[in-house]
């Protein structure tokens, strides 16, 4: 009978083995952690975009994100309107405005403004609320807005919160339905108003300027062809003057430049990496001790094994099999606990975080690669072990 004399090894001492598993799942979590939340800051960020019906998209050449879109003329959408490619147009003015909550602190608050009879939104549930804007007061409220807003019952809008009159950029609005979608990155709240209310809320922006341009294409398909025709449109109409009137961007290339401005333009994106390689690190580190401990205490023990006549290839197979227990039977609970832990964030912190497949992969291969390279790293105390030891 063949003994397997790694799994021997790690079972030897149960209780050390269990605190080095720990301490090694805990690296893990860690790395499930710090993805959780960037995959969650990755969604947050382009989330209502995502919500949002359209195959190419125009905003301001002064567009820095989606709370801070600037806004441009009108008139352009009435001249992309008349493209042979174009199936509709529509549009969606954004900005952020004070809401006064129940104890007198001013929040920003995230105000879209939507015709409700010409929705631009894909999400159905939202749709069949906005029929309640029928008054220039009413307001729809996202339940998914922070406690801070002052629901009701100090958790989240519901039912109980339709009727509420809350001041809004200091003009009182009624709230008149509640609708789930999350601000995004830069709001911690969020409401929908009616194209006039929103003028009334921010007369600055002008009523012939909106925000964001929706089209539509008759073919998804010519997306890229119909970017770079309203491109070099735009470049003709803007003359003399300093850049172009307006910015053109396709569905996939709002995606990509969003993600990168917050993943890669500010803080966030590097935290999270930074969050990453230290959990590695301390993992490695982990393994390193567990491993290097294991092979200096049995240096004896090797010493007779090549005595024998195992030569060092067999001996560091026996290492490296250990390195890779140690990586499945600390990944496996590890798992387990950020499942536990993803739901947790979710229900106290509002934070959408999922588990997936991709991500799963990814930790295991990083989970054996920081057991692996601990591994080799041990086997320097490995080639000590010498017969000449036992004499």
């Amino acid at each position: 009978m063949r003994i397997n004399l790694a799994l021997l090894n790690i079972f030897h001492n149960l209780p050390k083995t269990t605190l080095s598993l720990a301490g090694i799942g805990v690296a893990i979590v860690l790395i499930f952690m710090q993805l959780g939340f960037r995959g969650a800051v990755e969604d947050t960020a382009i989330n209502i975009y995502r919500k949002l019906d359209f195959d190419i998209l125009i905003r301001s050449s002064n567009y820095l994100h989606f709370t801070d879109p600037s806004s441009f003329n009108m008139d352009l959408l009435d001249e992309v309107a008349g493209l042979p490619a174009v199936e509709s147009v529509n549009s969606v003015n954004v900005s952020v405005a004070t809401w006064r909550n129940a104890i007198g602190e001013y929040k920003g608050v995230l105000v879209l403004g939507i015709d409700p009879t010409r929705s631009p939104l894909l999400d159905e549930a939202i749709n069949q609320q906005l029929p309640r804007l029928s008054a220039m007061d009413e307001m729809l409220v996202d339940d998914k807005s922070h406690r801070e807003f002052s629901p009701l019952n100090g958790k989240k809008f519901e039912d109980a919160d339709i009727g509420r009159t809350i001041p809004v950029a200091e003009q009182p609005l009624k709230i008149s339905g509640i609708f789930s979608m999350g601000a995004g990155l830069a709001a911690n709240g969020a409401a929908i108003v009616s194209p006039p209310s929103f003028d009334q809320l921010f007369p600055f922006i002008g009523k012939r300027n909106a925000t964001f341009g929706l089209i539509k294409l008759k073919s998804a398909d010519e997306a890229e062809v119909v970017v770079q025709q309203l491109v070099d449109r735009l470049e003709i109409n803007s003359g003399e003057t300093s850049g172009q009137l307006a910015e053109v961007v396709s569905r996939e290339e709002v995606f990509k430049r969003e993600l990168s401005r917050w993943m890669n333009e500010t803080p966030i994106g590097f935290i999270f990496r930074m969050g990453v390689f230290i959990a590695f690190l301390v993992g490695a580190a982990i393994v390193y001790m567990v491993l290097g401990n294991d092979v200096a205490n049995r240096l004896h023990e090797y010493a007779t094994l090549r005595a024998m006549g195992y030569g060092q290839a067999w001996l560091a197979g026996v290492v490296m099999k250990q390195a890779a227990y140690l990586a499945i039977l600390s990944f496996v609970p590890a798992l387990l606990l950020s499942y536990g832990l993803y739901w947790l964030t979710s229900n106290l912190a509002g934070l959408e975080l999922s588990m997936n497949v991709e991500r799963i992969l990814f930790v295991l291969a990083l989970t054996f690669l920081m057991c692996f390279g601990s591994g080799l790293l041990a086997l320097k105390k490995l080639w000590q072990a010498s017969p000449a030891d036992l004499f």
